[in-house]
Order: structure tokens, then C-alpha cells, then sequence
């Protein structure tokens, strides 16, 4: 899920896990939530299984999942240190195997 609830300036607002920016407002714990929900339901995911070797400015990881939500498309990936991360879908490529020496 792209969109979470955190608590932020005396009540709870929605976080975009992306872009690491408050989305709305501080409101009740309810009402974040919903807002949430109305958020994710925005956005359309598919998995990439198996995970696909992709590179973005250099060796990016393995593509898991596939996001498209208000702002593009978005993937999913995983570094050999199991760091994930998110990354535009135009600055990600497919893995080409090293050249022989």
C-alpha cells in the first residue's frame, strides 16, 4: 500500500510512503483512515513474479510489484542489502548481464 496513517501535529494524517509527504490534514484516527482507504483504492498494483533484475541510475535490485497510481506508474525494488525502495518506472530498466572481459 502506497498511503498509511501517521500520527502528525496533534492527529493523524495521511502519509505517503513514496514521497515521504503528509497528504492531508490533521484529523480524527477515523477519519485518516478512511482517507487512506480512498487513497489506496486510487492507485492499481501488480506483482512481478518471479522478482525481475532492473537497473536505475545503476544496479537497482530485483522489481517485485508494479504500482500505478495518480502521479504513474511506480516499481517496487529490492536491493541485495534487502533495502526497498521505490522507483519511477522511467528511470528503471531491464538488468543486462555483465560483458565477458
Amino acid at each position: 500500500m502506497r498511503y498509511n496513517i501517521t500520527l502528525e501535529n496533534g492527529g493523524w494524517v495521511v502519509w505517503d510512503t513514496i514521497t515521504q509527504q503528509t497528504m492531508t490534514d490533521p484529523a480524527t484516527s477515523e477519519e485518516a483512515q478512511e482517507a487512506v482507504n480512498d487513497w489506496n483504492a486510487r492507485c492499481v498494483s501488480r506483482s512481478v513474479d518471479p522478482p525481475v533484475p532492473v537497473d536505475g541510475w545503476g544496479p537497482a535490485g530485483k522489481l517485485s510489484l508494479w504500482l500505478l497510481a495518480e502521479d504513474g506508474w511506480w516499481g517496487l525494488v529490492t536491493n541485495e542489502q534487502h533495502v526497498v525502495c521505490w522507483i519511477r518506472a522511467e528511470d528503471l530498466r531491464p538488468r543486462r548481464p555483465p560483458k565477458p572481459p
